[in-house]
């Protein structure tokens, strides 16, 4: 259908990129869409044109491959968060954090990329995470964050910390 990647876009800055064909096409299926979550029962709208998202479901188009919509995605979830849950949202200072990857980096040795959710961590301190054979105990050599407006995934210098406080992703260097 003539769909022009933009890796890691906004779904609006990708739509922007598309010939006119495109975007009919994308509009045409959005409404089949739309038809079918109605015949559910739910009202649904693409995110950025629902005014009333108590009431109306936020559909976000997203790609898999290329990322595009993903970062609407993240974006969307923080801020219905906010704005709806925002009396319940507690910070607590018990660790909590979810690993999503471990991985052998030049330079760094064994990494973990994590998503710190409560507490904080410092350089020096000890943490257990889940192996494939058991726990695995080991010391947080750094913590490394992206620049500001950099992505983690993309390799780069890092910014150093001592420690880190919920709630966001960080690089973890740790031996073993």
């Amino acid at each position: 259908y003539g769909w022009v990647p933009c890796p890691n876009a906004t779904i609006q800055e990708a739509l922007a990129k598309q010939p006119q064909y495109t975007v009919d096409e994308l509009n045409d299926r959005w409404r089949t869409i739309q038809g079918e979550i109605a015949a559910q029962g739910l009202n649904a709208e693409l995110f950025y044109n629902n005014k009333n998202p108590r009431k109306v479901v936020s559909v976000v188009p997203t790609s898999a491959l290329s990322g595009e919509g993903i970062a609407d995605l993240l974006r969307l979830a923080v801020d219905l968060t906010q704005s709806m849950l925002e009396k319940r949202l507690m910070l607590s200072s018990a660790l909590e954090a979810s690993v999503l990857e471990v991985k052998v980096m030049e330079g760094l040795g064994t990494t973990l990329d994590v998503v710190l959710v409560h507490g904080e961590l410092r350089e020096g301190d000890t943490i257990v995470v889940c192996g494939l054979t058991g726990p695995i105990t080991t010391t947080v050599r750094s913590l490394l964050t992206p620049h500001p407006m950099k992505e983690m995934r993309v390799k780069n210098e890092y910014v150093h910390h001592k420690s880190i406080s919920a709630a966001m992703g960080v690089k973890i260097s740790a031996p073993g």
